[in-house]
This record gives structure tokens, C-alpha cells and sequence, in this order.
């Protein structure tokens, strides 16, 4: 680069020699004059020296800050790294720590693409039949809180149906009292709880987790908490709405359980 600036400087230098020429001429063969031409080329000189140092100058300063955005980018990049490298740890030392607890293997599983705007609320995830994928198994986040089952499996993806889906159904239990219900999606709704009997007393904010008794999940998976109750004059059973544990859209992660030790 500096040679390059340098060749630039010559050539101009000797462009403006040609063009000062005759003026050069005229000056030697006047000597009243010469002075004055003298100065006066003297400030030309100058002043393109100058111009031509802050030309220089600012494209040193410009190189220079293209490399601090660069390197900026790059320790952005690693910020980045490192971040997604700490939520890992953290979900996977929950999971080992259930694992230890309740004997149950896990597989890390990345999201790498999902469909929130379609009728379905599914995502897929980056694990499939070679890793030991199944359908129906359960997909967990933190090791206990239940996202959703695996529907579908290939090769080296699955499918991930989400608990807010409206295909979604899971035997549940409600609180401390352990009153049995069965668990529904409701597409873009509120997912609720069926089969509660409108005698049973239940509170706002109770906690819902899997039962087990569906053979379909294991025991003590949390899904959320009672939100909203209702129970219609006449009628069996009452109506409760439940807000889920999470927003599976912000999960770019979770684990799948593949069975029991």
C-alpha cells in the first residue's frame, strides 16, 4: 500500500511540473518576476503536499478501522459462542442431575426449525433414528418441564409437536391433591384441562404435571399452572384454562428423554 501511495505521489508531481512548465520558462527569462513565481509555486508545492499527506493519512485511519470492525465482529462472534456454549451446560448439568435422581437418559437436541404460524405447532430438531429417536417420546427442557412429543422421525431430524397443539393430549395431574385430568391443546388459544369434575376444588396457580397414568410420559413432568377456572351451572365437569410453563418459540434447544434406565 505504501508503494502504491508513493507512485501516486511521483506521478502528480510530475503532472504538475508539466503543466507549471511555461510558467518556469517565463520566470528564468524574467528575473524581476522570479521571485514572485518562486513563492508562489512554493505554496502550491505546499499545499498539494499536504493534501496528499491527509489523503494518506485518512486511508491509514480508514484501513485502521476496518480492522476494529472486524475484530469486533469477530469478538462478537465469540460472546455469541460462549453464551450458547454456558445455556448448554446449564440444561445439561439439570439434566444429568434428574438423570442421577430418576435414572433417565437424555440426548441434546438443537432446534433447527419450527412452524409458529402454521396450523400445527411443531418444530424440528437435529436428532433422528441414528441417534435413537422413536415416536412419542417426550421432549423436555431443563430436564423437567415437559415442551412436547416427537411425531414424526427420519434419518437424522425429527418432528416435535408442541403442547399447545391442538392433536396434544397428555393425563395430568393438578396440585397438591393430585386431582386427575386430562390435558389438551388448543392450537392459538389457552391449552385447558378436560375431565375435571366441577366438584373439585382448584385454585389459581396450582401446578399441573404429566401423571403417568396415560403410559405415555413419565411421572412429574411440569407443565404449567392454572390460569382461569369456571365451572357452568348444570354441567359435570368444569372448565380450566392453563398457562404453559414456557414460550417454546425462545427454546433453541432441548433434550428428549429416551428411556428409563
Amino acid at each position: 500500500m505504501r508503494a502504491k501511495q508513493k507512485s501516486k505521489i511521483i506521478s502528480i508531481i510530475l503532472v504538475l511540473v508539466f503543466i507549471l512548465e511555461p510558467g518556469i520558462v517565463w520566470a528564468a527569462e524574467n528575473q524581476t518576476n522570479f521571485w514572485g513565481f518562486r513563492t508562489i509555486l512554493s505554496k502550491i508545492i505546499n499545499g498539494i503536499d499536504n493534501w496528499l499527506k491527509g489523503l494518506i493519512y485518512f486511508k491509514e485511519i480508514q484501513e485502521e478501522n476496518n480492522i476494529l470492525i472486524f475484530q469486533n465482529r469477530s469478538l462478537k462472534s465469540l460472546l455469541i459462542d460462549y453464551q450458547q456454549l454456558k445455556a448448554e451446560n446449564e440444561l445439561l448439568k439439570k439434566a444429568l442431575e434428574i438423570k442421577q435422581s430418576q435414572k433417565i437418559n437424555f440426548i441434546l437436541a438443537n432446534i433447527v426449525g419450527r412452524s409458529p404460524l402454521n396450523f400445527s405447532q411443531t418444530f424440528v430438531i437435529d436428532i433422528g433414528e441414528n441417534e435413537g429417536a422413536k415416536i412419542g417420546q417426550a421432549v423436555v427442557w431443563g430436564g423437567k418441564t415437559l415442551v412436547g412429543e416427537i411425531i414424526d422421525v427420519r434419518k437424522n431430524s425429527s418432528t416435535v409437536r408442541v403442547l399447545i397443539d391442538s392433536e396434544f393430549k397428555a393425563a395430568v395431574f393438578i396440585g397438591e391433591k393430585r386431582i386427575e385430568a386430562l390435558l389438551k391443546g388448543n392450537g392459538f388459544l389457552s391449552p385447558y384441562l378436560d375431565l375435571v369434575p366441577a366438584k373439585e376444588d382448584i385454585e389459581q396457580n396450582e401446578q399441573i404435571y404429566t401423571s403417568g397414568l396415560d403410559n405415555k410420559f413419565i411421572k412429574g413432568l411440569y407443565i404449567g399452572d392454572v390460569m382461569e377456572i369456571e365451572k357452568p351451572e348444570g354441567k359435570i365437569f368444569q372448565e380450566v384454562k392453563i398457562k404453559p410453563a414456557l414460550d417454546w418459540t425462545n427454546l433453541y434447544q432441548v433434550l428428549v428423554i429416551t428411556n428409563e434406565q
